[in-house]
């Protein structure tokens, strides 16, 4: 596997400074207009949050000829969805339409090792995470659930896979890390490659969506692939949804820096109200200069998730940057959306609880 000059750190908060630096040095391509054109429309790929692959063209070709392929995703439950985690199910819900069947792996493995959490503790995060993905409109219908420590397949192919992977490749991938999370790493390639096993039909193209940081485990896995014989997997990239505080990406482990979908209206009005902006110090500064929007964290959540209407979108671009529209309306207009979202998305969820129970039961 080639070295490179940089490591990516799947277990790092930090965001990546530049992706297009990070999408060169590890021969991640941008997604093509001919490839955007033959997929469904889409504001992730229209507004550029789905921006980087890997061989997605495999992916689309299945999709225009009715071959079957899969999804592989998964969730380390150490703690309660954010609106990060929502931008994945988004990203799901894209591929699922395309038909692909999804494989939704609980990492409660990577949890143990990258948390120092029981998997008991994980168990009871992950059905709270599930109830979120069927609420937000995951389809439970072709899609297959499972934590890493019940499926077998995975945790055995995690350690064949391991034969010929040295200490120094690992190392070259994702650093020096400590043994028990390159163990995690060597179980997710038993994820990524579970739809290819004979217990799900053999190989066949899957598509993996994922932050540019989590790049490593693809690198791995398609290596691991091509020397199996198997399908090197696909991979599609999200742009990061930045901390409340503009300064990493949003994390479970940052409480006041991400909207949680637990949380309750007055927790978010609090959050959105102390966010981030690209606002200037004085209201006479920005209406006179304006405010810096892309540098926004209040307008990356209309952006993300809270305006679907891509003219309505520009017009508050425009706006902010001509001074017309000051910060404080523009975050009591993203808390009032976010509270109207989170206190339908609830109630959904309250249903979905058994469900998700159901679906983690171990088969």
């Amino acid at each position: 596997m080639k070295r490179t000059s940089y490591v990516l750190d799947p277990w790092s908060s930090e965001l990546p400074s530049d992706y297009k630096h990070l999408m060169e040095e590890f021969g991640i391509k941008p997604i093509t207009e001919d490839l955007k054109k033959r997929m469904p429309d889409s504001h992730l790929i229209r507004r550029g949050i789905l921006f980087a692959q890997r061989d997605l063209g495999r992916i689309v070709k299945a999709y225009e000829e009715g071959e079957e392929f899969a999804i592989l995703t998964g969730v380390k439950p150490s703690n309660v969805f954010h609106l990060g985690s929502k931008l994945v199910a988004d990203v799901l819900k894209f591929f699922q339409e395309m038909n692909g069947r999804l494989f939704y792996a609980v990492a409660d493995i990577e949890a143990y090792h990258a948390n120092k959490q029981s998997l008991e503790k994980s168990a009871e995060i992950a059905v709270d995470n599930i109830a979120d993905l069927l609420a937000l409109g995951v389809s439970e219908k072709n899609s297959y659930f499972y934590k890493q420590s019940q499926e077998e397949e995975v945790m055995r192919n995690g350690y064949l896979y391991a034969r010929n992977v040295t200490n120094n490749t690992l190392k070259a991938v994702y650093g020096d890390k400590e043994i028990g999370l390159y163990m995690s790493a060597l179980v997710q390639v038993g994820d990524i490659l579970l739809p290819e096993s004979e217990k799900f039909g053999g190989p066949k193209p899957v598509i993996v969506p994922v932050g540019i940081d989590q790049d490593p485990h693809i690198r791995l896995t398609r290596d691991i692939a091509a020397k199996h014989r198997l399908v090197r997997p696909s991979s599609v990239y999200t742009k990061f949804m930045r901390s409340l505080t503009g300064s990493e990406k949003m994390s479970k482990s940052e409480p006041m820096g991400m909207i949680s979908l637990n949380d309750d209206e007055k927790t978010v009005e609090v959050k959105v109200m102390r966010a981030f902006t690209g606002g200037r110090v004085t209201v006479e500064e920005q209406r006179e200069k304006g405010g810096e929007p892309l540098k926004c964290v209040v307008f990356e959540l209309f952006k993300y998730h809270l305006e679907e209407d891509d003219k309505k979108l520009e017009e508050r671009f425009r706006k902010c940057v001509n001074g017309e529209i000051m910060c404080g309306e523009c975050k009591k207009q993203a808390a009032q959306r976010l509270k109207e979202f989170l206190r339908k998305h609830q109630e959904k969820k309250k249903k979905m609880i058994p469900k998700a129970r159901k679906l983690l039961e171990k088969k």
